[in-house]
């Protein structure tokens, strides 16, 4: 089979970000909605209209290059034209310049008032109400999937509900027909989305994360797999042999005195002396006492929680998070299984995501956080 070129969608402020990132050389022509741009060129690509673009479309694969809404108004469009072979264009997590990111460089320690303050203040909410109001009427597939492959953590971080000092789950390890069963569902769907082998926990606990990252990145050569690490277990052989199976590796480096930990320090050394794999990894010092999200109100930390009643929240339109036991949770910030919406063990991941649970749960957080008990005090405000 010959293999397709590569046309981009979007020659917009995201789609010019896209040739960027990725290289120009990649796309043969640039597919925009507006006629104004149809006929000029961009990094020396000429842009088409879509109706050129079905005129040729069997011989090329989409680059999807826009976010939030435009992405999914990207998407409806192709899908109307029964087009499947696209795939979504991710940015890194963290968009580094140097190799270890030190948050703390020049300021003091973030209070609780000064963190319910930037939220309070921020623009994010704002267009995550606006999201929302037009994605509740059409929801597509998730953009980001988390697979907890082992539900246990080494760290004491006290804004984590359960670190090793807290956590009161049964211990559960996904079992390996399960985990092949998710990752067979989603190369079915051909998703490029966002996947992670992790949720609240340390990926690196389960000793079988290389082989299950190796096999998720054969299978989904199109999603971007990224992996947070807080470094601790990490050899410099498991690196080695982990990193061609990720597009991002961030390392959670925790020292109340803002000090590399060994293994971040050999791997900081590594990636030096191998400077291609620069894009791949970054190391943020972190304090493990930190003031950050309020997780659902569960944050051990956390004891000033402002309700955020009126507003809505992108992640139950976007995130699809799988605990080791194959019952999938609410969110992110739902480490404890709260809020179940379905069960992998014997439903399908479309069953689940258009299921009536979600569904009910999608038509309260429309309406406000207040809406549903777990979201009332969380003051998580992000998209993907």
């Amino acid at each position: 089979m010959q293999k397709k070129e590569n046309i981009l969608f979007g020659a917009g402020e995201y789609g010019k970000k896209v040739l960027r990132q990725v290289g120009a050389e990649k796309f043969k022509y640039i597919i925009d909605n507006d006629a104004q741009k149809q006929g000029s060129f961009l990094e020396g690509i000429e842009i088409i209209s879509f109706n050129k673009y079905l005129e040729i479309a069997d011989g090329y694969q989409v680059w999807i290059g826009g976010n939030g809404i435009n992405r999914h108004e990207m998407e409806r469009q192709l899908k109307d034209n029964k087009i499947r072979d696209y795939r979504f264009c991710w940015f890194p997590f963290c968009d580094h310049e140097e190799l270890v990111e030190n948050a703390y460089a020049g300021r003091a320690d973030k209070t609780e008032d000064e963190w319910n303050n930037a939220v309070k203040n921020s623009d994010v909410q704002k267009s995550i109400d606006e999201y929302v109001n037009i994605i509740k009427k059409d929801v597509p597939l998730f953009t980001s999937i988390e697979i907890e492959t082992i539900n246990r953590c080494n760290g004491i971080c006290s804004f984590c509900p359960v670190n090793k000092l807290n956590d009161k789950r049964e211990k559960k390890i996904m079992e390996i027909g399960l985990f092949k069963n998710i990752i067979a569902q989603l190369e079915e769907l051909n998703f490029s989305g966002r996947v992670a082998l992790f949720s609240n926990n340390e990926p690196l606990l389960d000793e079988r994360i290389v082989e299950l990252n190796q096999y998720a990145r054969e299978h989904l050569p199109n999603a971007r797999i990224h992996m947070f690490s807080n470094g601790t277990l990490f050899t410099i052989q498991k690196f080695i042999d982990l990193i061609p199976s990720l597009d991002e590796l961030i390392l959670d480096n925790y020292s109340e005195e803002l000090q590399l930990i060994r293994p971040c320090k050999e791997i900081k050394e590594y990636v030096e002396a191998h400077p291609e794999l620069k894009k791949k990894v970054v190391i943020i010092m972190r304090k493990p006492n930190e003031i950050l999200t309020s997780r659902g109100g569960d944050a051990p930390n956390r004891k000033k929680m402002i309700s955020y009643e009126n507003a809505t929240c992108a992640l139950p339109f976007q995130q699809f998070v799988v605990r080791p036991d194959g019952k999938v949770s609410l969110c992110c910030n739902d480490p404890s299984g709260k809020c179940t919406m379905g069960d992998l063990t014997h439903e399908t991941i479309l069953d689940v995501w258009y299921g009536s649970q979600y569904n009910h749960v999608r038509e309260c957080i429309a309406q406000g956080r207040a809406r549903w008990e777990h979201c009332r005090f969380c003051d998580t405000f992000m998209a993907f």
